[in-house]
């Protein structure tokens, strides 16, 4: 329990300061409400002029005792408000040692400092000292005792919520659900909107009280996605209230309004339960925007939503069944009841009404007490938060990190459900063949698992590492129900909102399956979710939504030309699929595909322009988009996805040695990462975006040069240092980011960006343990220096992984392993899923420890993969796309091709079917002279599993041959097709 011990919000009555002056609080921000304070409608208003004694007091400070309030500094060009703090005067003259970092704190937004202090001190004054112009507001010195508490119990719901389009410290909402649930249920402060659900501040009523509009069923991804099937239940009476008495747990969300109404919400996979008591008239009434709702005076609720937003794609209706514990009086979609104390249990489905009503009596049977679902829910949670145990963390950062947790293992989301047929579900991949009625929703159901809701060029980075290693059986079953996706509508979504929906860069579901099966994820179909990455890779989409764009050229250029928008970002981020595809293939003893893929994914050469030194957009005929003179890697947009240049220069995860090489070697590595953290982002480059996206002000708030650790595609970054040998240089940008981006728990806040489906979080968890893994789609993490003194990892298996750090500082002085001491920058996954123990030692000062990690490239040579013998120019098979094709008139043909340029040994040849018959049988020939032939390849019985695929087939040994004659003896069909024909040779 926390007691205040002094306080002032500034409001008439509260103490009078002594230095600034109060006011109605800032009239700009962009998440908080304008013209107020943070608590209350006044604040206090400081400049540059002001400081000294703010309040004077006299206080014997005790164990536990703590300074805090929240300040909110103005904005100016060299931040010089964020350095303003408070402080306190004792009685013998001193005042606190602890350093305060001015860049923990945002302008234009409130922000919270809590300062221990020192018991047995007598203090004599508050203190103010002012840089700049801005706000101050909530001041107080408390006793605040720590609590012992469950992992689950540490968790905010509401982290996070404190954002807006303009500026994202998260952009969640405070859902309550079970892990990987098919529902979210959430409070909300606007029940007309599908965007931004709850905002912890901005909303407040002209009181500065949060006021809810009611609570929702929710399926909402992002609030850039929107939201899906949503339904509300609204009790009466006004809503507004504080957030001190709001409990936001993943298993229980519960509030005391104002009015003396409280309100407590349970879930459990596919229904909730409410607990309503009521100070007045007791009173409860449904809402939905899209669809139907019939309430009874028997007391149940019935109806179905479609509501869906415009990238809610292949989103059906969803049915709703409730029932609550009584009968009331109807009057509309209002029930009035009786006594003050009602229970409501409440159901969805997406197969039919009646199916909702069984999802009902299967999961909370009528006579199921609140406090049993809600104590379910928690067990479900604690099962899995509960796998890690820290010591040595400050209440901020277990608040931070089993948060992060529950993020993490709130995505994705189960689609199916438990019918009288099994298990089944609303297909939101296939068309419906039925129409939809009142009862049913016709969607085609199906029969098997469903997940959906995850955007994975977000989450591959380090969402599904952690599910693989942390999870590994519920691993499988999510991405089983990904494969599903495959089998019915052909893909796997790049962006899962239910369905196909259009956004984002990569197919990265690819590199994200391939790491959890080499780190021995089992569970799912292997094969069908091989198969849905080779699709990816090498067949091109019919339809925007799905696959890869620019595919029809990319594969054969190498790179991917500025007709595709941001083109080169799906280059990049074809290259790290295409590595966890190559690694996949090799485990599944597919040796031809997994030859062509690892050469495939060197092709990010081709996007680096030498003359910068930076990667950039080409045209089709190979000229780079900008001249050096008009290249400028500050500038947004264009080739870049929510970045510059400079965030993409080290977009080379699975081969930083092979970037080191193309740079220089590893001090080049090295100088052009220290480049990148001491160039300041300005947020003023917008470049093709037209005007400032949310994104770069983002980034050019966390002070962190460069770097945008506010957005996914820089999260990789500081670990690139590994590969130039310079890791403590990534220890200390990594501890900064750690310390001071993910502050503002208790407020609402905690995040510097988008806190994409768990991504953020997990990036959290992986680096607060000193682990994380760079290369995705290879069993492999590096190192760094853990922020807590111990963690302990309880794995599925059994195994038990143990994390020390002894000593202080950021940097990693040295490292046993299993007691033996390690040099090694990286630990295997294998080593870490039989159970192992870490014991690092930190230092205060850099250190020279640790091997560089293993790379796709070794050696000091540039890569160099292989490039096409073939050249455009020379025929519809050679013109480098696949749009075009040659129709035979028969199955059988001979196609010959002779070099012109210099004869180099050829590894690989890949063949493109086109639309109509696929080769299925031929063979492969050399010659020097055109006149005596050698067999260098005999295929039979091979199979184009779509059209317009291209397949690579490796020769037993390389072979360099003038000229060149492909006999195709048999095909698929009654004439054979073909698009393409490469042979692909090594540079001399």
């Amino acid at each position: 329990m926390i007691t205040d011990r002094f306080r002032s919000s500034f409001e008439e009555g509260d103490p009078v300061p002594r230095t600034g002056t109060p006011g109605g609080g800032p009239e700009r921000s962009p998440a908080a409400k304008r013209g107020a304070g943070f608590t209350g409608p006044r604040a206090l208003r400081f400049t540059g002029r002001d400081g000294g004694t703010l309040f004077e007091v006299d206080l014997e400070t005790a164990e536990y005792d703590e300074l805090s309030y929240v300040v909110f500094p103005d904005r100016d060009a060299e931040y010089t408000s964020t350095r303003t703090f408070l402080d306190v005067e004792f009685a013998d003259g001193g005042t606190l040692t602890e350093p305060l970092d001015g860049k923990a704190l945002y302008p234009d937004q409130w922000n919270l400092v809590r300062r221990p202090l020192p018991p047995g001190r007598r203090i004599r004054a508050i203190t103010l000292t002012a840089h700049g112009t801005g706000w101050i507001d909530d001041v107080r010195i408390a006793n605040r005792p720590p609590r012992g508490a469950d992992p689950v119990d540490w968790v905010r719901t509401t982290r996070g919520t404190h954002s807006s389009s303009e500026f994202s410290r998260g952009n969640t909402f405070p859902a309550v659900a079970v892990p990987h649930g098919f529902n979210f249920w959430t409070p909300v402060t606007d029940s007309h909107s599908t965007t931004w659900l709850y905002e912890y501040h901005r909303r407040n009523n002209a009181a500065n009280r949060p006021v809810l509009a009611g609570f929702a069923l929710s399926h909402q991804p992002s609030p850039w996605m929107g939201d899906r099937h949503t339904f509300h239940v609204i009790p009466g009476g006004p809503l507004a209230f504080g957030h001190e008495n709001e409990a936001g747990h993943p298993h229980h969300y519960g509030v005391a309004f104002d009015n003396g109404t409280t309100v407590n919400l349970a879930p459990t996979d596919h229904a909730a339960m409410f607990h309503f008591a009521f100070s007045g008239e007791a009173t409860v009434r449904f809402h939905c925007a899209k669809g139907s709702v019939r309430v009874s005076p028997k007391g149940t609720v019935t109806g179905h939503t479609r509501v869906r937003s415009r990238l809610s794609a292949g989103a059906r209706r969803m049915f709703v069944y409730g029932t609550f514990d009584q009968p009331g009086h109807r009057a509309g979609r209002t029930l009035t009841f009786d006594t003050p104390t009602v229970r409501l249990r409440i159901a969805t489905s997406l197969i039919s009404l009646a199916q909702a009503r069984r999802n009902l009596e299967r999961e909370i049977p009528a006579g199921t007490s609140f406090e049993r679902v809600r104590d379910e829910a928690r067990k479900a949670w604690q099962e899995l938060l509960g796998r890690i145990e820290l010591d040595g963390a400050t209440e901020d950062q277990r608040t931070t990190f089993y948060s992060g947790l529950y993020r993490l293992f709130l995505y994705p989301n189960s689609g199916h459900e438990e019918t009288p047929k099994g298990r089944r579900h609303a297909s939101p991949v296939r068309r419906r063949w039925w129409p939809s009625t009142r009862r049913r929703s016709g969607a085609k159901i199906v029969d098997g698992p469903m997940s959906v809701n995850n955007g994975f060029w977000d989450t591959y980075r380090t969402c599904w590492p952690a599910y693989a290693l942390l999870a590994p059986r519920r691993c499988g079953e999510l991405i089983e129900g990904f494969v599903q996706q495959f089998r019915e509508g052909g893909w796997i979504s790049r962006w899962s909102s239910p369905g196909y929906a259009n956004l984002m860069t990569g197919t990265s579901s690819d590199v994200a399956f391939a790491d959890a099966y080499l780190k021995g994820v089992r569970g799912f179909d292997v094969e069908a979710a091989y198969q849905a990455a080779l699709r990816n890779a090498t067949v091109p989409p019919a339809h925007k939504a799905v696959g890869r764009k620019g595919l029809r050229e990319s594969i054969f250029l190498g790179y991917t030309p500025s007709t595709t928008p941001e083109g080169m970002s799906w280059a990049l981020e074809a290259c790290v699929n295409d590595f966890g595809i190559a690694n996949l293939a090799g485990a599944l003893g597919k040796t031809d595909d997994a030859r062509y893929f690892h050469q495939r994914a060197l092709h990010y050469v081709h996007h680096f322009d030498e003359r910068t030194g930076f990667f950039q957009g080409r045209h089709r005929d190979g000229r780079w988009r900008w001249s050096p003179a008009e290249y400028d890697p500050t500038v947004w947009g264009f080739d870049y996805t929510e970045t510059d240049g400079w965030n993409m220069a080290f977009t080379v995860p699975h081969d930083g040695t092979g970037l080191a090489n193309l740079l220089g070697g590893r001090a080049a590595l090295e100088s052009k990462l220290d480049t990148f953290f001491a160039t300041p982002e300005t947020g003023r480059r917008p470049g093709s975006y037209g005007g400032i996206i949310h994104e770069m002000t983002e980034a050019a708030d966390l002070r962190l040069g460069q770097y945008g650790h506010s957005n996914q595609p820089s999260h990789h970054i500081p670990f690139m240092y590994h590969y130039a040998g310079a890791p403590a240089k990534a220890q200390k940008v990594v501890r900064e980011v750690l310390d001071r981006c993910y502050l503002g728990s208790e407020i609402g806040q905690g995040y510097p960006g988008d806190e994409d489906n768990g991504e953020m979080s997990a990036w959290y968890v992986f680096a607060s343990l000193g682990l994380y893994p760079l290369a995705v789609g290879s069993p492999v993490y590096v190192l760094g220096a853990p922020l807590f003194s111990g963690a302990k990892i309880a794995l599925e298996n059994g195994g038990t992984v143990r994390i020390t750090a002894s000593g202080s500082g950021p940097y990693v002085a040295g490292l046993r392993v299993n007691g033996e001491p390690s040099t090694r920058l990286w630990i295997t996954h294998d080593e870490l899923a039989t159970g192992a123990r870490l014991d690092f030692t930190l230092s205060e000062t850099p250190a020279q420890w640790g091997e560089v990690p293993p790379s796709l490239t070794t050696g000091s040579a540039r890569p160099s993969p292989l490039t096409d013998l073939t050249e455009p120019g020379r025929g519809v098979l050679f013109d480098d796309t696949s749009r075009t094709q040659l129709t035979y008139t028969g199955q059988a043909a001979t196609i010959e091709y002779t070099v012109d340029g210099p004869v180099r040994p050829v590894e690989i040849y890949t063949l493109t079917c086109g639309t109509r018959g696929a080769p299925a049988a031929w063979t492969l020939e050399g010659s020097d002279d055109a006149t005596t032939w050698q067999v260098l390849d005999e295929r039979a019985d091979e199979t184009f599993s779509w059209r317009r695929q291209t397949r690579p087939f490796a020769l037993a040994e390389p072979a360099a041959r003038r000229h060149w004659r492909l006999r195709v003896r048999r095909t698929d069909g009654r004439r054979l097709s073909l698009a393409q024909w490469e042979l692909l040779a090594r540079e001399r």
